[in-house]
């Protein structure tokens, strides 16, 4: 299971702001991943089918780590719901004045 270092990590929060792990104990896998950026969430939402995104979404936010975690069908459809944790951004209000 690839692990990052301490130093890689923060230097991936210093560059990217948070940076998720996804890992499967089952198969001793591990990657790690940032939140998408503007231009590449432009080229997301333009994709129909919910399996490309999620498999785009990952294969765009890669930072490091073995790559089975988006290669391996049971890896990949056992990520479910934690992928969206990419996806979420900060809050914002709206005040009308």
């Amino acid at each position: 299971m690839f692990i990052a270092t301490p130093d890689q990590i923060a230097a991936w929060k210093q560059e990217h702001g948070d940076v998720f792990r996804f890992k499967s104990e089952a198969h001793k896998k591990a990657a790690y991943y940032r939140k998408p950026k503007r231009k590449e969430m432009s080229y997301l939402t333009k994709i129909k089918d919910g399996t490309q995104f999620n498999a785009q979404l990952l294969k765009s936010c890669y930072l490091a780590g073995d790559k089975e975690i988006e290669t391996n069908d049971d890896i990949f459809l056992g990520l479910g719901d934690n992928i969206i944790e990419l996806l979420k951004f900060a809050k914002v209000e709206v005040e009308k004045l």
